[in-house]
């Protein structure tokens, strides 16, 4: 495989103090999720050559939610291309309320200000599909998708993407039922991934979805 083309984590939680050295071992372009505007912030002076890191609100966090404000995100999607982690969750101990208030903020900002934005979607997949047609927000991805084939559907039709995991190999609701070309691959370091699994390690999904579209590894990365 070539080695112009580095394995692509699109969701993988990383702590921000860890050491640039350490990032640039793994061999891999990878998108990190903060939870918070506050861990974000942190990341402020890190010059990582192929790690993004995202503006987080996460929606089982109850402190992003407590010190969120439309104004500190907007300030901090101008020092980046990637929004992750947000969304909605029901099992989140956080008002559904007030997750779909704050996520309403969130995409009506990103209306004129395009942003690759990682969204969670557990227990509230039709609420999340609700919200992006209503925003019609650029360049959602759909992480860790558990929607029904309808919805799945709809998903496609509204110009999502879809990034997949270890775990949901064992669960597919992606594979097969999207184009080849809305799926993209990631971690969920450490959640999705596996015990031995690191940020990056993606090549046990990169064979799957090379066996299912009868393709290579190499031709599947490319494409992601």
């Amino acid at each position: 495989m070539s080695e112009s083309w580095p394995p692509l984590d699109t969701h993988a939680h990383i702590e921000p103090e860890i050491d640039p050295t350490e990032l640039l071992a793994l061999r891999a372009a990878i998108f990190a999720a903060t939870r918070t505007l506050e861990e974000f912030e942190t990341t402020r002076g890190r010059a990582d050559p192929i790690t993004v890191w995202g503006v987080g609100v996460h929606p089982k966090v109850p402190a992003a939610f407590e010190t969120f404000s439309i104004e500190s995100f907007e300030r901090s999607i101008s020092r980046s291309p990637l929004v992750s982690e947000v969304g909605l969750d029901r099992s989140s101990s956080v008002p559904m309320s007030t997750q779909a208030h704050v996520l309403a903020q969130i995409l009506r900002a990103l209306r004129g200000r395009p942003r690759i934005v990682s969204m969670h979607s557990v227990g509230a997949t039709a609420e999340v599909l609700d919200l992006i047609e209503e925003h019609a927000p650029v360049g959602v991805v759909l992480h860790w998708w558990k929607g029904t084939e309808t919805q799945t559907a709809r998903a496609v039709e509204l110009g999502c993407r879809f990034s997949i995991n270890r775990a949901d190999l064992r669960h597919p609701a992606v594979i097969g039922r999207v184009p080849a070309d809305r799926i993209l691959t990631e971690t969920d370091y450490p959640h999705g991934s596996g015990r031995r699994a690191a940020p990056g390690d993606v090549e046990t999904i990169e064979e799957a979805l090379a066996e299912h579209d009868r393709s290579t590894r190499g031709q599947v990365r490319r494409t992601i």
